[in-house]
This record gives structure tokens, sequence and C-alpha cells, in this order.
């Protein structure tokens, strides 16, 4: 009789190793490494599980989770991401699973190609190196989800599910934030640097109205209501693909809150992006027109009944010509005078507020109201609280063009084809499901092509999401069909 010696030895071993662990550095580093063990092991056998927990770290526990509220040395969204792509690349060699692929990848290397030629040209190094961090990170969760979610229609069914509850929780953190008076953060606190969760107060945009703006865990209120406009839209893939009567329910549960999210961020963009994904669901004939003019006016009545303050922000003619739209139009047309500078070469990772500043100090006739905002913001750097480079143009092709220069706008450019190019492919060759799945993507990608006319959305995890879905679904429905084609009766084999 054969024994087998490492179903003994193994155990013994990692067993063995984590008492020493114990011994050397407490029994604290002990029970995580055991918890640690447990969750690498979970993970091995349901890959699901830490894609989860990457997107769960990096949406409602994105501030729950950072280094500065946890305690931790490195945050949530570290810890998920490394473990799961250790133990996705373990699994992957040790089972021989193919690895996805999609010619998005070719783009996203570009990109990176791009962020490190800035890092080379760049003034400040430490901030593009940290900037070439972010972004290898968010491309990591791309590969994540397109190789674990492209396993199996399942899988890709348990994604999506994983995502809307993720943002459902986000939205239950938002409400929570509107409601409850000690979440609410002034706009100028200083905890904002770091992350910090609480509706923003904003005291500017009406006057003698406090608005209480929602962030959702995401700690700023526009990149919670895009993300918002990403999900959506997935809702209705899941409302359709299961039937049962508390699946629907909780489904609807689940877009109704984050219908309440988006508003409550009192975020006129998103809205915008929002109308525009379900005027093309309407066009593909994905939505019934009666039930959503039904639901569209019970909502309206919903909030015009309660009308939460400032929910005038979302509607006023006043507000959209006078608020932020001076400085906005200032901020895109210091990025259009910066790309003119250096249009292929860009500023590198962080370097459009410093360059910005120095050119309104050269530009004539500036409204008095960017001017003040400038003595503002120059007070606030003079002092420590802020700093030149989180100015942003809230526009993302002028961020990307500005950074990362001409190479880096047509990668980034590349991606998002390349993204709609694989929603194609899917719709081609998928079931009905599959299709409708491809529909709802394209939907949320053109709300966020909406959104990056009206934010810095290269940063944003959005569209990195969006990236790895589209990628997965191409996968599914390709493998499906070539599936469907070898039993097909009559298919010689």
């Amino acid at each position: 009789m054969r024994i087998n010696l490492g179903v003994g030895v193994i155990p013994v071993g990692v067993g063995a190793a984590l008492f020493a662990a114990g011994a050397a550095a407490g029994p604290l580093i002990a029970v995580g490494a055991v918890l640690g063990v447990a969750l690498g092991a979970a993970i091995y056998a349901m890959p699901i599980i830490g894609l989860t927990l990457m997107v769960l770290a990096g949406t409602a526990l994105q501030i729950l989770g950072s280094e500065h509220i946890s305690g931790l040395p490195v945050s949530l969204g570290k810890v998920a991401g490394a473990l799961t792509l250790a133990t996705w690349a373990a699994r992957s060699m040790l089972h021989r699973l193919p690895v996805t692929w999609s010619p998005q990848m070719l783009a996203q290397m570009a990109f990176l190609a791009a962020i490190f030629l800035s890092v080379v040209a760049s003034p400040g190094q430490e901030d593009a190196m940290e900037g070439l961090t972010r972004y290898i990170q968010l491309i990591l969760l791309t590969l994540m989800i397109a190789n674990i979610a492209g396993e199996s229609d399942r899988v890709l069914d348990q994604a999506c599910i994983g995502l809307t509850a993720c943002m459902s929780l986000s939205s239950l953190i938002g409400l929570a934030e509107f409601l409850l008076p000690d979440l609410a953060i002034e706009s100028d606190d200083p905890s904002l640097i770091q992350g910090s969760i609480g509706a923003i107060i904003d005291r500017d945009s009406l006057d003698g109205t406090e608005i209480k703006r929602i962030t959702g865990g995401l700690s700023e209120s526009n990149w919670f209501a895009y993300t918002l406009v990403a999900v959506l839209p997935i809702n209705l893939y899941l409302f359709f693909r299961f039937a049962g009567p508390v699946a629907r329910l909780l489904i609807l549960s689940a877009a109704t809150l984050q219908s309440i999210g988006i508003v409550l961020s009192f975020t006129r963009s998103a809205v915008i992006a929002l109308a525009v994904s379900v005027l093309y669901l309407l066009i593909r004939k994905r939505i019934p027109l009666k039930p959503l003019l039904l639901a569209g006016f019970l909502v309206a009545g919903g909030f015009t009944l309660w009308n939460p303050a400032g929910l005038e922000r979302l509607y006023s003619v006043q507000y959209a010509s006078e608020g932020s739209t001076p400085l906005r139009t200032y901020l895109f047309l210091g990025g259009v005078a910066l790309v003119g500078e250096r249009p292929i070469t860009g500023f590198g990772y962080n370097q459009y507020g410093p360059n910005f500043m120095h050119w309104l100090d050269t530009a004539a006739d500036v409204p008095e109201s960017v001017l003040q905002w400038q003595e503002s913001v120059e007070s606030r750097v003079a002092t420590g609280e802020e700093r030149l480079e989180w100015i942003m143009p809230h526009n993302t092709v002028v961020q990307v063009w500005v950074e990362f220069g001409l190479l880096g706008l047509l990668a980034f450019a590349g991606i998002v084809f390349f993204i709609f190019r694989d929603l194609s492919v899917a719709r081609r060759f998928g079931d009905p499901p599959r299709q409708l799945l491809a529909d709802c993507l394209v939907a949320a990608l053109l709300g966020f092509l909406v959104c990056s006319m009206f934010g810095h959305l290269a940063l944003a995890k959005m569209v990195w999401l969006l990236a790895g879905y589209a990628t997965a679904l191409r996968r599914v429905a390709v493998e499906s069909a070539a599936t469907r084609l070898r039993t097909a009766p009559g298919v010689a084999r």
C-alpha cells in the first residue's frame, strides 16, 4: 500500500509554521496568519470569493478598509488583491487553466507604457511612482475580473450579483450618511484629505441651503454616483436572469437603493449619464416603455414629496449657469492650453494642478469667482490643508492628455474602443441572456463616457470594472458558442 506523504506532511508543515509564527511574533500575528490561510484556501476553492472581496474593498469598504481607518499596515484592498492574485495564479498553474484574452490587454499595456514614460520625465518622481502603482492595481483588478468571472456563465452571474450587492451596501452607507447627523462632514474638513465616511456638507451651491452630498464610503460624491451609473444597468440583466419572486424583489430593492444613492449625491452629470444609459436600453428594446414611465413618475413624485434639501441642485438652470460652471470652464480651458504646450509627452501624473495654477496667473479677464477660488486654494496650500496636485480638470480626456500625453490618450481611448468591441463580439456569439448582459454593459459604458465629460475618471474604478466584465463576457459567450457548435446535431466529431 502506497502512502501519500503530502496529505499529512503539508498540514503538519503549515501548522508548525503557524505555531512558530505565534511563538516568535505573538498570538495576534498567528491568528492573522491562520485567518489568512483559511481565506486563501476558500479563494482557492472558490475564486469568486476573492474577486467579490476585491470589489467590496474598492467600493463600499474603500474608506473603512483603508490604513488610516483600520489601523492596519496595508489597506483591505491591497490585502484582498494580493491574496486573490497569488491564489488565482497558483490555481491556474496547477490546473493549467487558460488565461482570458482580449485586445483590450494590448491597449492596457500601452497605457502602462505611457505612464512609465511619464515617470521618467515627471518632475515629481514620488507622485509619478504613486500613479504608476495605482494604475497597475486597477489593471490587476480588471485582470482578475476577466479571468475569474470569465471561467463560466455561472461564475459570471455570481460576479454580477457581487458587484450590485457591493454597491447596494455602499448605497446603504450613503443613506446612513444622509439621515444621521453625526455622519456629516464639512467640505473643508482635514479628514477628507485621507478619506472619511460621511456626507459632505455643501453650502456654496444654493444660497441659504445646506446640502448633504452622500459619498457611500467612497469619500467623493461624484465618483460614488458615477460608479452607481455603471452598476445600475446590470440589475436589468439580473432581473431577467433570475425569475424567482424573492430574487426579483431583492434585485428591485438593490436598484431602488442605488437610484436613491445617485439622487442623494446631488450629482447632475450622473443623472444625465443615467438618462443616456436608459435611452440606449429603450432603443435596444430592453426596457418596456410603459413600466419605465410609471417607475419614473413614482420616483419623481416620491422625491418631490420628500423634497430633500438640495434637490434643486439637480434641475436649477440658475445653478447650472452660475454655480461651478465658470470654474469648470476655466479648468477645461487651462487644460486645453496645457495640452498645447506638451501635446506628445504630457506633464506627468498629478501635474495638471501646479501647471494650471501657473497658467491661471497669466490668463486675462478671469471672472471674479474664479479668482476668489484661486486665492482660497493658495491659502489652503500655504497652511498644508491642500496640495496643488489635487486640482483636476473635471474632464477625463484633458486629464489623461495633460498627464500622459498623446500616447496615453490614444491607449486609454483604445481601452474604451476594445471594451465596445468585446461587447459586440459577446452580442454576436452569445445566447440571449449573454446578449442582454452585453447591452446592459454597453449602456453602462455610454454612461461612463457621459460622466467622463464632467469628471476626471481615469483613476475611478468605473471603467476598469467595465473592462473586466466585458472581457469575461466575451470569453463566456465565445466558449459557449463553440460548445453549442460542437454538440449540434449533424456536426462531425
